[in-house]
């Protein structure tokens, strides 16, 4: 879960497929055929449906601000006195230098130098706190609210207040945008559409916090980007693929 929002901190690693946004059509996919009319009943002067990266987006929600966040890694913070990181029954999860230690309670996700991905769960009364959990294969980039897997470049921070999690949204200065970083969760084109999967203590009000998975795709991002707003829609016809 995303502890708090920044423009800047750190990270390295793993890969999880980015979901895109148009809906499957569960006959037959993009190259299905179109009935032209005749026995299958369609109207002959319709044409073919648009497909969704044609459709309008939702009702506009205004300009929000905009920050990144990313997983913390341990390679990037070398420094400090080793600290332990306890598990909610208190036993010792890793020791790593101070320094880690403040990133992953910070972003609220890192990765070990042995390559496990710890994620906060929550405040526990051990010898420090919060405590931690192993993240499970199904959440290979950590755990946003709701137990929602975060996914880079397709899930971002809200405040719960002003959208609902689960929500799609359409983030206009995104799409067409080429994403940095490798496949598959990387180096494609955005389409826009993005889903409210994680919040934090420091995203409030009209804010949305970008996970971008690693550090350097954010500093790549917003190179090219140069943006402190972004405008933000419901996701609509155009994001049919977000989770309710």
């Amino acid at each position: 879960m995303r502890r708090s929002a920044w423009s800047l901190a750190t990270l390295l690693l793993a890969a999880v497929a980015a979901s895109a946004c148009g809906a499957d059509d569960p006959d037959g996919g993009p190259d299905a055929d179109v009935d032209p009319g005749g026995d299958g009943g369609g109207d002959p002067d319709a044409g073919p449906a648009p497909d969704a990266n044609e459709a309008a987006p939702g009702d506009p929600l205004g300009s929000f601000q905009l920050t990144y966040y990313w997983i913390a890694y341990e390679g990037d913070h070398p420094d400090g006195a080793p600290t332990p990181l306890y598990d909610s029954s208190c036993a010792v999860l890793a020791t790593v230098p101070a320094d880690f230690a403040a990133a992953i309670r910070l972003e609220g996700t890192g990765r070990l130098l042995d390559g496990r991905l710890l994620n906060v769960s929550g405040s526990c009364g051990c010898p420090a706190s919060p405590c931690f959990l192993e993240a499970d294969e199904d959440h290979p980039w950590g755990y946003g609210v709701q137990n929602r897997a975060l996914a880079p470049f397709r899930s971002v921070a809200v405040d719960r207040d002003v959208i609902e999690y689960g929500t799609g949204l359409y983030l206009a200065e995104l799409d067409g945008v080429m994403m940095p970083g490798e496949a598959p969760w990387g180096a494609f084109v955005h389409d826009g559409c993005v889903v409210a999967a994680d919040t934090g203590g420091g995203i409030i009000g009209e804010h949305v916090d970008f996970f971008v998975g690693l550090r350097q795709a954010y500093r790549d991002l917003d190179d090219a980007l140069g943006l402190a707003d972004i405008t933000v829609h419901a996701g609509g016809a155009r994001c049919l693929d977000q989770a309710p």
